[in-house]
C-alpha cells in the first residue's frame, strides 16, 4: 500500500471539511436570521435537512476513507468510527446551539436525525459503488483520466 501525498490527501479531505465547516455555520446562525414560523417548520422538515446533510457529511467521509485506504477491509471499524464521529459532531453542535446561540434550543430528534442520516449513508455509499465503505475492488478505475492506465 502507498502512501498519498500530503496533495492528494487535503484534495481527498476537502468535500468533508467544506461540508464540516457548512454545518456549523448552518447550526450557528442565529434564530433572527430564519423565519421559524413558516410552513416548513409545521412537517418538521428541519429534521429531514439534518437527515439529508449528515448522510452527505458521512457519505464524503465513507469516500474520503475509503480513498485513503484508512482501515482497509475493516469495514465495521470505519463505518463505527464514521458513524460515532458524525453522532459526536451533531451532539456537540446542537448542545452549543442550546447553550450559546440565542434564540435557539438544542433538540434531541435533531440529534437522531443526524445519526440516521449518517447510517442512511452507507446505504447510500453500497447502491452507487456496489460495496461498504472500506472496500476498494481490484477492478475500480481511477477516476482521474490523466493517471489512468485503462485506454
Amino acid at each position: 500500500m502507498s502512501t498519498p501525498s500530503s496533495i492528494k490527501v487535503v484534495r481527498i479531505l476537502t468535500p468533508p471539511f467544506v461540508l464540516a465547516v457548512l454545518i456549523v455555520i448552518m447550526h450557528l446562525i442565529p434564530v433572527s436570521d430564519v423565519n421559524p414560523v413558516s410552513w416548513l417548520s409545521k412537517f418538521h422538515i428541519d429534521k429531514i435537512v439534518h437527515g439529508l446533510v449528515f448522510a452527505l457529511f458521512s457519505l464524503s467521509m465513507s469516500v474520503a476513507f475509503t480513498k485513503l485506504q484508512l482501515f482497509p477491509y475493516k469495514i465495521p471499524v470505519l463505518m463505527m468510527i464514521i458513524l460515532v464521529s458524525c453522532t459526536c459532531f451533531g451532539t456537540i453542535l446542537e448542545i452549543i446551539q442550546g447553550k450559546f446561540i440565542v434564540g435557539r434550543t438544542a433538540d434531541f430528534l435533531d440529534i437522531v436525525a443526524d445519526c440516521v442520516g449518517s447510517a442512511l449513508a452507507f446505504v447510500a455509499f453500497r447502491g452507487v459503488y456496489g460495496i461498504f465503505p472500506g472496500q476498494i475492488p481490484a477492478d475500480v478505475l481511477i477516476s482521474n483520466p490523466r493517471i489512468s492506465s485503462h485506454d
